[in-house]
């Protein structure tokens, strides 16, 4: 693969991240989740390596072009996703920090019935080999998978076709969690 097509790989994964980590530290705050601000955090982390990697591939693809500094918007393109995750970041070290929130922000949580966490898919799970699809979370429990981390490579916005697999963190949202993480361990 040449390096032109890892940057656009890369590029890709950045937006998809820093648009998850946007909804994750949101989530994090209204929900008081240290355990979604942790996720965000570790996100953050990725997203440095994936701009620290687009930058040393611009830089070698610079040495085979006529106009190296039409590279530079590549560039510009990871350092802005790189801020967005950077903003995150701080929405989230809100709820790491300790930070009380406002009245409204309360209200709003008091509002919703739904809560927001991580679930790890453990062996002999149900849920292990099947589809989004054949489980029916949404209609069945009221949870809405927002994205699976397999090891260290997150899939965002899961598919309905997207398998879960032992191991695999869940992070999702919806009114029954805790039967979630019940199918989880079964």
């Amino acid at each position: 693969m040449n390096e032109l097509e890892e940057i656009k790989n890369c590029l890709v994964e950045m937006k998809d991240l820093s648009s998850l980590m946007v909804d994750l530290a949101f989530s994090s705050v209204m929900y008081n989740s240290e355990d979604i601000a942790e996720e965000v955090y570790l996100l953050e982390e990725r997203m440095d390596e994936l701009t620290l990697k687009v930058k040393k591939l611009a830089l070698k693809a610079a040495k085979k072009e006529e106009k190296p500094t039409k590279l530079l918007s590549i560039i510009d393109m990871a350092m802005i996703n790189e801020q967005i995750s950077d903003a995150a970041y701080k929405i989230s070290d809100l709820v790491l920090r300790d930070v009380e929130p406002h009245p409204i922000i309360r209200r709003i949580m008091e509002d919703t019935e739904e809560e927001l966490g991580r679930v790890e898919v453990k062996k002999g799970s149900v849920l292990i080999g099947k589809t989004l699809k054949q489980l029916k979370l949404p209609s069945k429990i009221g949870v809405r998978i927002l994205a699976i981390k397999r090891g260290t490579r997150y899939i965002y916005n899961p598919t309905k076709d997207d398998r879960i697999e032992e191991g695999d963190t869940l992070i999702a949202v919806g009114s029954d969690l805790d039967k979630l993480k019940e199918l989880a361990e079964e």
